[in-house]
């Protein structure tokens, strides 16, 4: 695929304001005009065809390169469609194998917890926030296994048009992910990680005590009554009772059919509503639209099922035939991943790199001040053996 970074036109040097833009675009086109009428090469061209019509064809085609010039991510990206597919399919891969690590990482952390794992990189429980951003620079997670591997591709295989594990975040979140509802349930917990525990029986981790959790939260509490302590508060703010008035489409809709008398505006709100109501149907125009153009580059014959409604049976083999390339590619990206793990290469992260971002991650320099503060307020050694 070609590379347009050093393009004459590339997009990041061109005007961004509108005027200045349009103006660019123009004089750019009266450029290319002038170029092929002085140009030999194009009057030889010319020379075998009636001269007539060559004047609106030169202008033609300079309007013609200066739209590319404005328009050429687009045209590229539609040129090599099938292989920025190929692409994709493969980075959506790899973030099914990231996946897999942070379910790996999730059980070490529920084991770091209750005081029956310690890791060398780990001194606090919001580390493992950390290494969620840098899960495939991880040293410190056993290498991912095979039968893993082959349960994640049995898991990306189940249809499912509303689960996407690549789109997921706060894998490391322990507090939302372990958050019961009244009927004792983890609402909030991906399902991979309930797929995975019941395949590998690691469910019953969960039940292990949050010990190191709990007394960071004691730590943390200490804090808090420090600072009131030493800053009494002045006023006390009274919630206002009344519900928010929200500026979103469906209120503004709402207080059109309040406030409006006038019955031109009113229909304009009602017909205004009707087209954001249809472009927020699932799926929409462009969801088909993007369904069909992934189908076109299919490397292979792509069945509709017969008990569906058109625009169902679209979205339905797109999708099962993207979970089909993600399972394929996945051998793929396993290889890579253990041939770095041999090379002691891991993730795109050098250690030194590693080290750099972790020292400046504000939100760890403010829990490790914190609770290593909270541990002198309450006559422990400021370190983090708790």
């Amino acid at each position: 695929m070609l590379d347009f970074d050093h393009f004459a036109y590339n997009r990041t040097i061109l005007p961004t304001d509108d005027i200045e833009r349009r103006e660019f675009f123009k004089k750019l086109e009266q450029q290319f005009h002038e170029e092929i009428k002085n140009s030999e090469l194009a009057q030889e061209y010319f020379s075998r065809y009636n001269q007539l019509h060559i004047d609106s064809f030169i202008k033609l085609y300079a309007s013609r390169k200066a739209h590319l010039v404005q328009c050429y991510k687009f045209y590229a990206n539609e040129y090599h469609e099938k292989e920025i597919s190929e692409l994709n399919f493969q980075e959506k891969a790899e973030n099914m194998l990231a996946a897999i690590l942070q379910k790996k990482l999730f059980d070490m952390q529920l084991k770091w917890r209750a005081g029956k794992l310690e890791i060398d990189e780990i001194s606090m429980s919001h580390d493992f926030n950390f290494w969620e951003e840098h899960i495939l620079s991880c040293m410190f997670i056993p290498p991912v296994e095979r039968n893993e591997l082959e349960l994640m591709k049995e898991y990306i295989m189940r249809f499912d048009e509303n689960d996407e594990v690549d789109d997921y975040t706060d894998w490391q979140d322990y507090e939302r992910l372990t958050l019961k509802d009244e009927h004792g349930l983890m609402q909030d917990l991906p399902e991979w990680y309930e797929f995975y525990d019941l395949r590998m029986g690691t469910g019953a981790l969960f039940n292990l005590p949050n010990q190191k959790g709990e007394r960071e939260e004691y730590y943390m509490d200490l804090i808090r009554e420090d600072y009131v302590k030493n800053n009494p508060q002045q006023t006390q703010s009274i919630p206002s009772p009344e519900p928010i008035l929200h500026s979103c489409d469906e209120e503004i809709y709402n207080f059109s059919k309040y406030f409006e008398t006038d019955r031109y505006f009113k229909a304009l709100f009602k017909y205004y509503n009707y087209y954001d109501e249809k472009e927020h149907r699932d799926p929409n125009y462009d969801d088909i639209d993007q369904a069909i153009k992934l189908l076109f580059t299919a490397d292979r014959p792509i069945y509709c099922h017969a008990h569906l409604t058109w625009d169902k049976a679209i979205m339905r083999a797109a999708k099962e035939y993207t979970n089909t390339k993600i399972a394929e590619m996945l051998d793929f990206v396993y290889e890579n991943y253990l041939m770095m793990k041999e090379l002691g290469i891991s993730g795109h992260e050098t250690r030194e790199k590693i080290e750099e971002e972790y020292a400046k991650d504000y939100m760890i320099k403010f829990y490790r001040k914190n609770i290593l503060k909270g541990r002198r307020l309450n006559g422990e050694p400021e370190n983090f053996d708790y």
